[in-house]
Parts: structure tokens; C-alpha cells; sequence
């Protein structure tokens, strides 16, 4: 076990398959989840016999969105999971002549990642049109259509319109061979705007729904919900902790984004990431000991609820951190 510790658990390269491992268990298990989810949606009379006394158009929409879509894109990002475990490993295991199949491997994740993101198109367009209509459509016993722009139109639209294009960029430069400083830039730029626009930014406007009256949530929103003190200290912890983890993150990585790798400070990188993990265990903790959404029957607990978070695989960072920390500091040493 000793040996085996100091030859596998002691190596970076453990810890980043161990990273991508929950990635990849998280995404087969909500491909699962989801699929189940949509083929009861699709099926459910009573669902149906509400949408179809609504405009065909939102017949298209809501299961074009709901059943569709959201079932290409859990199953798309299933597949990015398995393609990126694939690589992962291959690069744990240091096999002679895989760089070529990782190469390969890591391309196909980042594209099949670009298409879950891609895949929310439909989602966004029919939260966009539940709020400019002035019809009575069915959403789930008629979800307030402020509640829907803040959470599903507004941030999903910012996350298509700048992740997606990063993804395919960073796969074209690892496809093509290029320098690694050129994959070191756009690899930094692409986990920088994860850190801004899929989890603060997104995370944000989740808590600005919160904000918006929901009868369903038994007085569970509003300024009522906000100021109970644990409710407060995550709303903190997202809107500025997560600001400022991300404006540290591209501090961080501005050696790397202007091709200058010498000077990138690995220390600081790690200490983001050790952060960033911290945040959904913090999170996952809140959720359990304030009584989870049976309590608290609230948007944002249904958002980061460990069951419904699929974000949730970004507490595997606090393993990843630390090393990447010690390997910061024993390059500090090296060159003292």
C-alpha cells in the first residue's frame, strides 16, 4: 500500500484522473437521471393535456427544451465525460505512444462539452418567449416568467454565447499540434470564463431569482429569505466570493494568457483551485444542515441540492489543489 501511495497517490497526474473521474460520474449519473426525468415528462397525460390547450408553438418549444434537447445534452456531456476519463488515464499511466490518442481523446470531450452547452439553445429561446407573450402558458403550474429569465434566458445566453466558442478554440489548437504555450493560453482562458460566466455569473442570477415572488416556494424568496443569516453568508459567498475567486484565477493564469509560462505561478493556481472545491462542499454542507429543500423549498436549494447540481463534480478541485500547490512551492525552492 506504501509503495503504492508513493508511486500513484503522490503523482499529479493521479489527482487530475481523480478530478475528472467525478467529472465523469457525475455526468453518467445525471445522463440517467435525465433521460428518466425526460421520458416521464414526455409521457406524463397530465403535462400534455395542459400544453395542448396552449399555441402549437409552445407545444414545440417546452418539449423541444424540456425533452429533447435536455436529453442531447446530458448525454453528450456523458460521452465528454468518458472521452476526457479515457485520456486521463492514458496520461496517469505515462504508456509509451498514447500523446497522439490523448490528443485525440481530449479533443472529442471538449467538443462533445461545446455541445452541451450548445444544446441549451432551445431552452433559452423558450424562456425568452414565456416572458414576451402575454398568453397563459403552461410551465410548471405557471412559473413566474421573471423567475425564468433571471434563471434559465439571461445566464444560460452568456454561458452559449462565450463557452462554447472558448472549447472549440482550446480543441483546435490541442487538435493541430500547437505550441504548448499556445494550449496553455487558451486552455487558462477557457477555465477563466468557466469561473465567471458558468458558475458566478450563472450562480448570481439564480440568486436574483430568488428574488422573484413564487408563490410555490412557501414564502421561500425575497428579502424574508435572503437575510436569514446562513441564506446570507451563501448569497455572500457566491455573489463576491466567487468574484473574487475568479478576477485571483485570472491574475493567476495572465503569465500563461500572454504566453509567458516561466513566470506562471503555480502556487497560486492551486490555491483557486483549493477554493474553488471548498465552495460546493461549503455549499453541499449548507444545504444538508439548514434541513435541504424539504425545509427551504426554494429555488436555490433546488439548484444546489447534490442531487440536482450537476456542477457538484467541481469539489474534486480541493484533491487537485493541494499537489499543485506543492508543486508550486518545490519549484519556489528549486530556484531559490
Amino acid at each position: 500500500m506504501g509503495k503504492w501511495l508513493e508511486k500513484y497517490a503522490g503523482s499529479l497526474r493521479f489527482w487530475i484522473l481523480v478530478v475528472v473521474s467525478v467529472y465523469f460520474a457525475y455526468a453518467l449519473y445525471f445522463a440517467v437521471y435525465g433521460l428518466n426525468f425526460s421520458i416521464g415528462l414526455i409521457s406524463d397525460h397530465y403535462v400534455y393535456n395542459l400544453i395542448s390547450k396552449n399555441p402549437w408553438w409552445w407545444m414545440v418549444l417546452y418539449y423541444g427544451s424540456e425533452g429533447v434537447a435536455g436529453s442531447v445534452a446530458i448525454v453528450l456531456r456523458a460521452f465528454a465525460g468518458l472521452f476526457a476519463f479515457y485520456a486521463a488515464f492514458l496520461f496517469w499511466r505515462k504508456k509509451d505512444n498514447v500523446i497522439p490518442t490523448i490528443r485525440k481523446s481530449v479533443s472529442m470531450a471538449l467538443l462533445l462539452e461545446a455541445g452541451f452547452f450548445l444544446s441549451l439553445i432551445p431552452s433559452i429561446i423558450a424562456a425568452f418567449a414565456y416572458n414576451l407573450t402575454s398568453e397563459y402558458l403552461f410551465y410548471f403550474d405557471h412559473t413566474p416568467g421573471l423567475l425564468l429569465l433571471y434563471g434559465t434566458a439571461i445566464p444560460c445566453l452568456a454561458i452559449v454565447l462565450v463557452v462554447p466558442p472558448l472549447l472549440l478554440k482550446l480543441r483546435a489548437t490541442i487538435k493541430h499540434e500547437s505550441p504548448r504555450e499556445e494550449i496553455a493560453k487558451w486552455s487558462c482562458l477557457t477555465g477563466v470564463a468557466y469561473l465567471f460566466v458558468v458558475f458566478w455569473f450563472n450562480y448570481s442570477m439564480l440568486w436574483a431569482g430568488v428574488m422573484v415572488p413564487y408563490p410555490r416556494a412557501y414564502q421561500q424568496y425575497g428579502l424574508d429569505f435572503l437575510l436569514q443569516p446562513t441564506n446570507l453568508l451563501s448569497f455572500a459567498v457566491t455573489v463576491f466570493g466567487l468574484f473574487a475567486l475568479a478576477i485571483t484565477a485570472l491574475v493567476s493564469t495572465l503569465p500563461a494568457i500572454k504566453k509567458q509560462l516561466t513566470n506562471l505561478n503555480l502556487t497560486r493556481i492551486g490555491i483557486v483551485m483549493e477554493a474553488f472545491g471548498v465552495y460546493f462542499i461549503f455549499n453541499t454542507l449548507y444545504y444538508y444542515l439548514t434541513g435541504g429543500y424539504d425545509a427551504h423549498p426554494s429555488v436555490w436549494y433546488e439548484v444546489i441540492g447534490p442531487l440536482h447540481n450537476p456542477n457538484l463534480w467541481g469539489l474534486a478541485f480541493v484533491f487537485l489543489g493541494i499537489p499543485i500547490i506543492l508543486q508550486g512551492r518545490k519549484k519556489v525552492h528549486i530556484k531559490d
